[in-house]
């Protein structure tokens, strides 16, 4: 499972959708939308092609809600607070988000990328 649709998730949860079910969870409803419609939420042709033909062939999912999977990767924007001071906000409540369905013997993986 992929947490975030922007531009690590979506590339991370595409690539990993050419071998494997991907379901992808982000809070906004409009880029699950055009998931499920086919549509990625890029501003390129080139990462469009590369997002639906896992798209098309049912390989990738998405959801407003977390279920549960084998692997969780969080890709959520690590905004800063005044003074430069990383605010962690985002993934703490993805985090938190994703408790429920964790199993043991599941991998978690965080990527903190800044916006």
């Amino acid at each position: 499972m992929s947490y975030g649709l922007g531009y690590i998730g979506l590339p991370t949860a595409a690539l990993l959708a050419i071998e494997a079910m991907i379901s992808c969870v982000d809070l906004d409803q409009r880029a699950c939308r055009n998931i499920i419609a086919a549509k990625s939420n890029s501003r390129t042709g080139k990462l469009d092609t590369f997002v639906n033909q896992p798209l098309i062939r049912g390989r990738l999912k998405a959801d407003i809600k977390p279920a549960e999977a084998d692997v969780f990767i969080i890709a959520v924007p690590t905004p800063f607070h005044e003074g430069f001071v990383s605010n962690i906000d985002y993934g703490c409540a993805a985090t938190l988000s994703i408790v429920p369905y964790i199993r043991p013997v599941i991998s978690l993986f965080w990527s903190r990328h800044l916006r």
